[in-house]
């Protein structure tokens, strides 16, 4: 429904004449990966590090609402909402970890299947270069640029089927993060724009899950370092 709203506020935008400066509401979706990272884990057992944990690839999708500048066309402010899920699947991996007994050592180990759901909050600063100005397109047929922002992350963590974790038992953890990124957009009819942009995405994640055995408390921690490939429609007023 929300995507369906999103279409709707196109269509209606691309009627609307050209204005001294451009309002603007985006839509898109793509790809996104997310970079293997170390996996920080305190348990009934004791300190456990898990190394070069891969994540799966991951469908991104979001809109983003905004305006460029009366004064300073090529500078605008846009308010960004996206989704984007980057599972960790069962798989292996090295073990560092020390026990409450004071040894410490390494091995192999491996883990089931995690649930990783991010969404994501971010007022973003874009950069814009005008190019091939027309009638049609008065601020550039050809538009590159660039864009960085705050994020807020609300990142729910769910065990699925671990021998760990209590399955199913999730956490959230919300933070800040940072991001950058940029693209370029072309204008494909009257107030319409399709655009291809590249972002890169951190955060820092850190949740309460629980012992599969005891129950108690079993702190997790990762980063979630994340590059994504995204295409979409501008509508501009």
């Amino acid at each position: 429904m929300r995507f369906i709203a999103w279409i709707i506020v196109l269509c209606l935008a691309s009627t609307a004449p050209p204005a001294s400066a451009e309002w603007f509401a985006d839509v898109y979706g793509g790809q996104s990966l997310t970079e293997k990272n170390d996996l920080t884990v305190h348990d009934s057992a004791g300190l456990g590090i898990y190394r070069e944990v891969e994540f799966d690839r991951s469908l991104t999708y979001g809109g983003r609402f905004g305006r460029y500048f009366d004064a300073v066309p090529f500078l605008g402010l846009g308010l960004d909402v996206s989704k984007f899920s980057p599972r960790i699947g069962p798989q292996q991996f090295h073990i560092d970890g020390c026990v409450p007994s004071g040894g410490c050592g390494g091995g192999q180990g491996g883990i089931g299947a995690i649930d990783v759901d991010a969404w994501v909050l971010s007022l973003d600063l874009l950069l814009r270069l005008p190019l091939l100005k027309t009638e049609a397109a008065p601020w550039g047929a050809i538009q590159p640029y660039v864009t960085a922002g705050v994020p807020f992350f609300n990142t729910t963590v769910t065990p699925r089927n671990t021998a760990q974790f209590r399955n199913h038992d999730d956490d959230t953890d919300r933070s800040f993060g940072y991001k950058f990124g940029g693209g370029i957009a072309f204008h494909v009819a009257r107030n319409l724009m399709f655009f291809g942009e590249y972002r890169f995405t951190h955060a820092e994640v850190s949740v309460e899950l629980h012992d599969s055995a005891t129950l108690k408390p079993a702190p997790l921690r990762m980063d979630l370092d994340t590059h994504s490939a995204l295409i979409g429609l501008s509508a501009r007023w």
